[in-house]
């Protein structure tokens, strides 16, 4: 599951845009308007960038484009 939250007029260090997947409740991926990239949050979805290495900055482009809508 994903979830897309954003923020018309954040205050005290709150994101603008964040993005968060779920995976049996595990939060294993999170994306924010501060750090502008896409970053895993779970040990085991850091190795899927040993068999796709474009991995990150292709999800970061997803969320950048979410971001944007």
């Amino acid at each position: 599951q994903y979830f897309f939250t954003a923020v018309s007029e954040p205050n005290q260090g709150l994101p603008q845009f964040i993005t968060v997947g779920y995976v049996e409740g595990q939060l294993f991926i999170q994306y924010d308007s501060f750090t502008r990239r896409t970053q895993p949050r779970a040990p085991w979805i850091k190795k899927v960038e040993e068999e796709d290495p474009h991995y990150w900055d292709k999800q970061t482009q997803i969320s950048q484009n979410n971001e944007q809508v």
